[in-house]
């Protein structure tokens, strides 16, 4: 990705440097003699509405003031709208790009547009003025009755006693789209009506493509309902409904749980299954579908994010998930909607239990990363056997009377796989069916097209989470252990083996457990940053679901299904109670005061172990219970965080975001915002690399009620093997005022180096409050600044070096050494696309690296319009680096480098049809000691917690050059890092 973006005024800029990684499934023609295109999101440098401050002429700001929402029909606000896509459609031309390949804009939560590009164009693309990224659209998937009472909601003085409910809160639910009949969703005529000039379409009704496709006039509890899935459509095509209907089930289950009706009768397969209602039953509700069958682009998830801030909704659910990330098309998106005041949800991955598993874009900390626990309720029913044993498991559907029972495995189909023939009949018996492979409801459908009367389902290990599915004939899903025993009896009964099957009924069981499926810390986007936030019910979730055959049999408007797909709804239904209560609130207090008041009951899926950060983040949401002091409701303090924390946070984790880093990450860190992601104002705190101690500062914002001063004193449960300690010791706040703190975190010399180890901080009130973080820390060995500067031909700079072990160390200096120059020349690529293998528009040139401690490579050009982009491989011709920024200011660098012959390639994607020369420049570091970089002073020993200071000088170089060294921090033979010396002379 080239170009660069200017964000939310001062100096803030913005540019993305990398592609991503191509897209599942994304390919198509974008018209008769195109090549083969691919969706592209194309992000533009100018800020969106929600974040423009007013720097066009006769344009006024349209930033809405905190608490307010934008308005879409201000004048202001079209004329700025208009102004944008004007800047789109300059891009495109100058792209040579027609306007009718795009197939969504966005201009309230993100500046930019979808469009179907070839690899050509999409380079074209890159390289225009304006431009901040071109990503490759990438498919990402959706992850997925009584949890208002488990949750306490409906205790007495809890919330929905004293009328939080969601009343005059806007939902908006990004998903598969939304079926609305389902009763969940009824006006029953009480319900406020939108404000005046209010205009979201009601998007049904497409009959033309489907018949059964009917109208629907939305209402004031489904205010409306629109079809964004520009890409998906375009690539893959409409399937069922060509609208905002939704043919999975998804979108109408977490809208449902999020906002669904109080007191809904459910009933699955004629049986009754009580009453349901979402968590903010009085909430109104918008729909955007910007998923399919296969699943959701990022350009429509993108656009269905930007349409739902311009709809002004309050709270956002996203139970959608991808690779975790930070700069990607929607987490930039959800920063400007936070920015906007919209309260976002999102499901953490459903790739559990393995560690580092959290998706994106839940690994951002702008949004409120949902793991997903059990509640203590289970639609339970059982397999008996012949021999009067009963297994029992999770189950939805209806019993069978006594019948055969047949081993899958002996009929030749042990996955129960569709595409895969029973080797012998299966009519008419209960098949026990494995888990693996294809989804549990496809293995009841093929028993049932086989002519089966029930499925046992056995797991595949007893640690997993059982699952009730609408399956397709009758059901249960058992664990491993009951499942082999079910095999053993069918062993030992043959032909005469028989079994029924239970209607599954309502059970209490035990609650308060991590799905096995959630997925885990630690973050793999950001590792200071504890992610999951908080856990919330996501397991055997009774909701809507759309009564059209499709994965499951048709028929059924309810399912009780799991993921975190379930558990994020829930917390995006609390976040519209907390919207309710305090609208004033940014999303960060909003997080904050739900993760600080969290509950931390909840044990890992093996029953026994307490759940861990990286399991639950805070822990368990806590909105029940009376509405009073230490409740969610009234926190007492809060971490508040803003846009400029977000921008210095990603100074020190994504810097490639910005244009100019240097200049823009100076100027916040001039401004008082800190750039080391330990120090973002979070509810919890993370440091991922402790070399010995290192203090993180906090904010803390009092939301107390009255006048009176409180007081607060710091409870420390320290990680094991380091030591913690809170200054000040006490912090005394009315309401609205703030104070900071510190904490410093020491490693007493038992902390393994490298393994996570956890612990909390909570700041405690006689007046009643609570205010909870979780502390999670692993320990490193060395820290060190990765760069150092000087300047002149002799001269002297001193370094601190901060250590995590008690024992040697030595330093050590490598060169200087000044810059090599290498001319060369290249033409045009008539393509413009990179191949190492055609040497169309490409020059090579060769590097040895022979035990290098480093390689840089810096290439740039005196005429801004020539554009020449570089790329590094090494001898088993795989990619390196590279660097395409537009222009031709490109840089590489490899620190200790492999020895290995390395292929410098110097591509013309710009050279304006003529031969340009060039001059490469190279430092090229060696291993020897003794050259023009000397250690004056340095630490005798390493000692854990101490810090020590390298003084290095250097001489004898010559005037008018640039020069590279490098220390390299040792202990003993072991090569702990290095700290680059640059000298200008």
């Amino acid at each position: 990705m080239r170009g660069k973006l200017t964000v939310l005024g001062a100096a803030t800029v913005l540019a993305v440097a990398t592609l991503a990684p191509p897209a599942t499934g994304a390919g198509g023609q974008a018209g008769a003699g195109k090549s083969t295109t691919d969706s592209y999101v194309v992000i533009l440098a100018a800020d969106p509405v929600v974040a423009y401050d007013g720097d066009v002429r006769g344009i006024p700001a349209t930033k809405p003031a905190k608490g307010k929402k934008v308005d879409r029909r201000a004048a202001a606000v079209q004329r700025y709208v208009d102004h944008l896509k004007g800047e789109h459609s300059t891009v495109l031309r100058a792209a040579g790009v027609p306007r009718a390949d795009v197939t969504a804009e966005y201009t309230f939560a993100l500046n930019g547009f979808a469009a179907e590009l070839t690899k050509a164009e999409a380079d074209a693309m890159a390289h225009q003025r304006g431009v901040v990224a071109v990503l490759k659209d990438q498919l990402n998937q959706p992850q997925t009755d009584s949890t208002p009472q488990f949750l306490g909601l409906t205790d007495s003085g809890g919330p929905w006693d004293q009328d939080i409910v969601g009343t005059g809160v806007v939902t908006g639910i990004i998903d598969t789209g939304i079926w609305p009949e389902h009763p969940s969703f009824a006006d029953d005529g009480s319900y406020p009506a939108p404000p005046a000039g209010f205009a979201v379409p009601c998007e049904f009704g497409n009959t033309t493509h489907n018949p059964d496709d009917a109208p629907f006039d939305c209402n004031n509890k489904l205010l409306g309902a629109r079809d964004m899935r520009a890409t998906y459509n375009a690539v893959i095509g409409p399937e069922l409904f060509d609208s905002a209907r939704d043919a999975d089930g998804h979108g109408t289950h977490t809208a449902s749980t999020t906002a669904g009706n109080r007191g809904v009768k459910a009933e699955i397969f004629d049986i009754s299954r009580g009453r349901i209602s979402g968590m903010a039953p009085r909430a109104q509700v918008i729909a955007y579908k910007v998923c399919g069958d296969q699943g959701c682009f990022d350009s429509d998830t993108a656009a269905g994010i930007d349409q739902a801030v311009a709809d002004g909704v309050d709270v956002i659910n996203y139970s959608i998930g991808g690779g975790a990330g930070l700069i990607g098309a929607d987490e930039l998106a959800f920063l400007f909607a936070a920015d906007a005041g919209v309260f976002v949800a999102t499901s953490a991955g459903n790739s559990g239990p393995g560690a580092g598993t959290v998706g994106g874009p839940s690994s951002a900390p702008w949004v409120t990363s949902v793991a997903a626990s059990t509640q203590n309720r289970v639609f339970q029913g059982s397999v008996v056997l012949g021999n009067g044993r009963r297994y029992f498991g999770p189950s939805v559907t209806q019993g069978t009377s006594t019948v055969r029972l047949v081993d899958a495995a002996d009929a030749g189909n042990e996955l129960c796989l569709l595409d895969q023939p029973f080797t012998s009949s299966v009519a008419g018996a209960i098949v026990l069916c494995k888990r693996g492979s294809n989804a549990r409801v496809d293995k009841s459908h093929a028993v049932f097209i086989a002519g089966g009367a029930g499925m046992v389902l056995y797991d595949l290990s007893d640690s997993v989470t059982l699952l009730s599915d609408n399956h397709w004939v009758p059901s249960v899903h058992i664990s491993n252990t009951d499942g082999l025993a079910v095999k053993a009896y069918l062993a030992g009964a043959g032909a005469n083996a028989k079994a029924r099957i239970t209607a599954g009924e309502k059970r209490s069981t035990q609650g308060n457990l991590m799905a096995n499926f959630s997925s885990r810390g630690p973050n793999p986007a950001a590792l200071d940053i504890i992610k999951p936030d908080i856990t919330a019910p996501g397991v055997r979730i009774l909701a809507g679901n759309s009564p059209v055959p499709g994965a499951d049999p048709g028929g059924e408007l309810f399912q009780a299904i799991a993921g975190t797909s379930m558990s994020s709804p829930h917390m995006a239904g609390i976040y519209a109670l907390l919207k309710q209560a305090h609208p004033d609130w940014s999303a960060a207090m909003a997080k904050s005061a739900a993760m600080t008041t969290a509950r931390q009951n909840v044990l890992k899926e093996d029953k026994a172990t307490p759940a861990d950060p990286f399991d639950f983040g805070a822990g368990h949401v806590r909105p029940g219970g009376k509405v009073q002091r230490g409740s969610m409701f009234e926190p007492g303090l809060v971490y508040d965080a803003g846009f400029n924390d977000y921008l210095a946070f990603l100074c020190g984790t994504a810097p490639e975001v910005f244009a100019n880093p240097t200049a823009t990450c100076a100027a916040l860190q001039n401004a008082g915002f800190s750039t080391d992601p330990s120090n973002l104002n979070y509810p919890s705190i993370g440091v991922a690399q402790l070399a010995g101690t290192q203090t993180v500062t906090r904010r803390v914002t009092s939301v107390a009620e009255g006048t009176s001063r409180v007081f607060y004193r710091p409870k420390v449960v320290a990680p094991a093997g380091f030591d913690v300690t809170v200054s000040p010791s006490v912090i005394a706040l009315r309401g609205g005022e703030t104070a900071t703190y510190q904490v410093t975190i020491t490693n007493q010399g038992n902390a393994p180096i490298g393994q996570w180890r956890f612990g909390s901080l909570t700041w405690q009130s006689k007046a009643g409050y609570e205010v909870r973080s979780p502390i999670a820390v692993a320990a490193s060995l060395f820290d060190a600044p990765a760069q150092v500067d000087g300047t002149g031909t002799s001269g002297s700079a001193e370094f601190p070096v901060k250590f995590g072990y008690t024992g040697d160390y030595d330093a050590e200096a490598h060169g200087l050494v000044a810059r090599t120059d290498t001319p060369g020349s290249v033409g045009q690529d008539p393509d413009q696309t990179f191949d190492p293998t055609d040497p169309a528009g490409t020059t090579a040139h060769e590097f040895t690296a022979n035990n290098a401690v480093y390689l840089r490579w810096r290439l740039t050009h005196p005429n801004p319009a020539v554009d020449l982009d570089v790329y590094v491989y090494n001898s088993a011709g795989e990619e390196v680096g590279s660097s395409t920024n537009g222009g031709t200011d490109e840089l590489v660098e490899l620190k200790l480098p492999a020895n290995d012959t390395y292929t410098f390639y110097v591509h013309g994607w710009q050279t304006l049809g003529v031969t340009q020369d060039y001059t490469l420049g190279s430092w090229n570091v060696p291993p020897a000691t003794g050259g023009s970089l000397a250690i004056t002073s340095e630490p005798a020993d390493a000692v854990i917690g101490q810090s020590g200071t390298i003084g290095v000088s250097w001489s004898g170089l010559s005037a008018g050059q640039e020069y590279f060294g490098a220390v390299a921090h040792n202990r003993g033979a072991e090569s702990l890092g290095l700290t680059l010396i640059h000298v200008t002379t």
